[in-house]
């Protein structure tokens, strides 16, 4: 089996499409071949959950890919996609009250990976996407603004030199586009947003010989 398992969030999920398809259910229609007897042996899980953070995420990350990863044939193959930073990097209430402050963000981090690294060698930390400031803040009660996702965005980058796994820039390309208009409500992507991060992600999958 070669399974990918991403783990994330709303905009893993792929909320702001309707339905919700997302770049991980264009990844999904890309990865699991209409032949029949490839994909058999062919599975992408979308293990997006909305509001969560990276706390959120360490509660139910291992269940999630010891549920999914089974090493029965020599051949079987797995990676592990991280998404998750968004909900972390919001202020809640107020605009100077972090949900979750840098520190713990970072540790939170550190911690997935090496739990990720138990099952698999094949890691990769996906970045964040920038926010249009003028509808999230605030954003149902919550603050979002492109300078503390940039600064969360370093972090996840610095994170996956030190702990030697493969960084997925999502941020800084979107950034340069007119990214205003790949975006459903602020914050979330609307469907042109989403092919553009599958686009992005599949490049980024066969550049690194994933898939």
């Amino acid at each position: 089996m070669f399974g990918i398992l991403v783990c994330g969030d709303s905009i893993s999920l792929g909320r702001g499409e309707f339905p919700n398809l997302g770049w991980v259910g264009r990844l999904k229609e890309y990865f699991e071949s209409k032949d029949l007897i490839i994909n058999l042996f062919r599975s992408c899980f979308n293990l997006g959950i909305p509001g969560d953070t990276s706390t959120d995420l360490l509660t139910r990350f291992e269940t999630e890919i010891k549920a999914r990863i089974k090493y029965k044939r020599s051949g079987d193959k797995f990676v592990i996609m991280l998404a998750v930073g968004m909900n972390d990097s919001k202020s809640v209430g107020s605009s100077d009250k972090l949900n979750i402050k840098p520190e713990i963000f970072r540790n939170n981090i550190k911690k997935l990976i090496k739990i990720a690294k138990r099952y698999t060698k094949q890691v990769i930390v996906v970045g964040l996407t920038p926010v249009d400031e003028n509808l999230t803040n605030p954003f149902e009660e919550t603050y979002f603004t492109n300078g503390r996702i940039k600064e969360y965005n370093e972090i996840l980058k610095e994170s996956t030199k030190l702990d030697e796994v493969l960084f997925l820039n999502i941020f800084d390309e979107i950034i340069l586009l007119d990214y205003k208009k790949l975006l459903f409500d602020g914050l979330h992507p609307n469907k042109e947003g989403y092919e553009t991060i599958y686009k992005i992600a599949k490049t980024f999958l066969i550049k690194e010989s994933i898939i």
